[in-house]
């Protein structure tokens, strides 16, 4: 099922448009920083849920992890993170085409 855009805010800094979306995702922060630098290398992590991302041509991308939460099911527990992306600078398609890259990286295995 694909993720539900939550699009809290367009604003225009005059440095770019900025485009703060929100979405839940089945994983642990462990998982997180474990995948995610694999994906996009030059990530910094600036704060303990907090990681950066700088393009060359002046785009950014800013993610802040919500604090790591549980579902149960009997008694099985599921790890889910609400993730805020906050773009700087990024087109529509450079957008999807993240997403789609994330989304794969992050898809878990199943029968």
């Amino acid at each position: 099922m694909p993720a539900v855009d939550v699009v809290n805010a367009i604003v225009d800094l005059g440095s770019g448009l900025v485009i703060e979306i929100e979405r839940e995702y089945g994983i642990s922060h462990g998982d997180f920083g474990r995948i995610f630098p694999r994906i996009e290398p030059k990530t910094r992590q600036t704060a303990e849920r907090r990681f950066q991302l700088l393009h060359a041509d002046g785009r950014s991308l800013q993610i802040d992890l919500a604090i790591e939460q549980a579902r149960s099911i009997a008694s099985l527990k599921i790890p889910f993170t609400q993730i805020t992306f906050r773009f700087v600078g990024w087109s529509a398609a450079q957008r999807t085409e993240f997403f789609k890259n994330f989304d794969q990286s992050f898809q878990k295995g199943g029968g």
